[in-house]
């Protein structure tokens, strides 16, 4: 649903988020083809304009591309990185001499999103255990995550066991080592629930990291998706 009120973003660039994220969660793969203009229009009760403008802004991030007499078709792939050694973001942290608190941690019982529950290899319609947390440093958010976790793995509803670092916990209570992980990358503009959970403003840029993680026997541990503020934290790979 496009807002409308005075302050919300430009319809266009709300498209454009709503469009970008179909694509990142899946639903539309690299090569296929994106509905009609004509559909976008009628879903979200916006013109002509308002659509080729989303559409175009997708096109200068690489996302898409029109082609005539086909369509506008869907040009991005993912780049992934699989981090041997892996490290909690605490620990990433301490190497900069940074120590992080928990100012938010929750946890729940849901029903996740399809692509999530479809990456935990779990129902649809089946929960998990999801893990969300607030982590700074002197007083200043510098990464919001949701964690979720099969039911199967057995761990505590109660949100003190997941206030420091994770892998640390994982390891000394239950045995669960992480030996290995999956991290997607990508850059985001924040919605109003990141932007709250961060203390930035609504549509500022994000870094958004995808992380799946495995245990030592090769057996997925869970997925976190984290958002930090685009201006205050940078990631680098020595390649």
């Amino acid at each position: 649903m496009l807002e409308r009120k005075r302050g919300s973003l430009p319809l266009y660039k709300q498209l454009e988020t709503i469009i970008k994220e179909s694509i990142d969660n899946g639903e539309y793969s690299d090569g296929d083809i994106l509905p009609a203009e004509s559909a976008y229009m009628a879903e979200h009760g916006v013109s002509r304009i308002t659509v080729r403008q989303a559409l175009q802004g997708l096109a200068s991030l690489g996302y898409v591309q029109g082609r005539p007499g086909i369509g506008t078709v869907v040009t991005h792939r993912k780049i992934e990185e699989t981090l041997q050694g892996i490290k909690s973001f605490s620990d990433e942290m301490k190497e900069h001499g940074i120590t992080m608190e928990s100012i938010r941690c929750e946890t729940a019982r849901i029903v996740p999103p399809q692509p999530v529950a479809s990456s935990l290899g779990i129902g649809d319609g089946d929960k998990c255990l999801m893990i969300t947390r607030v982590r700074a440093a002197e007083g200043r958010p510098v990464v919001f995550s949701s964690t979720y976790i099969p039911l199967s793995r057995n761990l505590p509803d109660n949100p003190a066991c997941y206030e420091d670092s994770l892998y640390e916990y994982l390891s000394k209570e239950h045995g669960i080592i992480a030996a290995k992980a999956t991290d997607t990358f990508e850059a985001v503009l924040s919605d109003r629930n990141i932007a709250e959970n961060l203390c930035i403003s609504e549509g500022e840029a994000v870094f958004k990291r995808t992380r799946r993680s495995f245990d030592q026997h090769s057996a997925l541990i869970g997925i976190s998706i984290s958002y930090y503020p685009g201006k205050s934290y940078s990631y680098t790979i020595d390649l």
